[in-house]
């Protein structure tokens, strides 16, 4: 299938490549299909809707920080995961280019059952995001006010 994007003009896409998000993405709900797209040869992703030719997330997988995340069986059901080993987490990035920024938002990760191509986002609470990210070795939370 073919489909239209802004960044990257007209791609093939394989049907089966296409990620469901039944929920759709918060700020985004009514686009449901994606397709991860290879960002040259460095870790970074581009997870790119299919029926929104302008509508791409830049993603990588949180073990590229050092961070890594226990899963809630709670939170795989939504997308008909049995097991962790069905779950891939990716990362959504944003970069502030005024302050040269990079931020990884390890509150909000994308989860997708890669059997059943199904993802939400999963959004945690403080003490959720205490209890399954985890991080690097010698690092500890540090509250911050918004």
């Amino acid at each position: 299938m073919i489909i239209e994007t802004s960044r990257f003009g007209s791609i093939e896409v394989k049907d089966d490549s296409i990620i469901e998000f039944p929920w759709g993405i918060p700020g985004f709900e009514s686009v449901k299909r994606y397709v991860l797209l290879e960002h040259g040869e460095g870790p970074f992703q581009w997870l790119q809707a299919v029926d929104e030719p302008s509508l791409a997330f830049v993603v990588c997988l949180p073990e590229v920080i050092g961070i890594s995340y226990e899963v809630p069986t709670a939170c795989m059901e939504p997308i008909g995961a049995k097991a962790r080993e069905d779950l891939i987490v990716l990362t959504l990035i944003s970069f502030d280019r005024d302050k040269n920024i990079i931020r990884f938002h390890l509150r909000s990760p994308l989860i997708f059952n890669i059997h059943e191509k199904k993802g939400y986002q999963w959004t945690m609470d403080k003490e959720e995001v205490k209890a399954c990210v985890k991080l690097p070795e010698g690092m500890e939370w540090e509250e911050v006010e918004n």
